[in-house]
């Protein structure tokens, strides 16, 4: 018997364990206590996964079926929006005359041209300014140049 608790040395040491609460019964109850309340914890956590991944995986066929219908009403009404907005331009230009261009485009004409000079105008100051501004820069650049060699010759 021996050797066999000695080639099998789990089966040895919960028969010491057994042997010891044995010994000590009210220490061995408290710590059933907590391994049962341990084992009782993690049971209902087990059983609280299963049912929020039951609940979860239920759910999504009937969130998909919600989602279709709400895709397919937003369609159907984009449709017959455009079908009632086509309608009701047909009915409103079938029986009138065609539009003719407005008696003062002339006018507008002329108020572009000007437009566009003015603003032809304004892009030659624009490009002027910048041209001075580049030139300027290029003249501060070039002078602090000179000033760092200066000082590079001076060392």
């Amino acid at each position: 018997m021996n050797d066999w608790l000695n080639q099998n040395r789990s089966i040895f040491q919960l028969a010491q364990i057994i042997s010891w609460a044995a010994n000590h019964p009210i220490i061995s109850c408290i710590i059933l206590l907590f391994v049962l309340a341990i084992v009782s914890s993690i049971i209902q956590a087990i059983g609280r996964l299963v049912e929020v991944v039951s609940r979860s995986i239920l759910q999504v066929p009937l969130k998909l079926m919600l989602a279709v219908i709400k895709f397919s009403f937003l369609s159907f009404t984009q449709v017959g929006s455009i079908v009632i907005k086509k309608l009701t331009n047909s009915q409103k230009y079938d029986h009138s005359l065609p539009v003719l261009p407005p008696a003062n485009s002339q006018l507008m004409h002329v108020q572009k041209q000007q437009r566009l000079e003015e603003i032809y105008q304004r892009l030659a100051e624009i490009h002027k300014e910048q041209q001075e501004l580049l030139q300027e820069a290029t003249e501060l650049i070039a002078k602090s140049e000179i000033a760092s060699e200066q000082e590079i010759i001076g060392k």
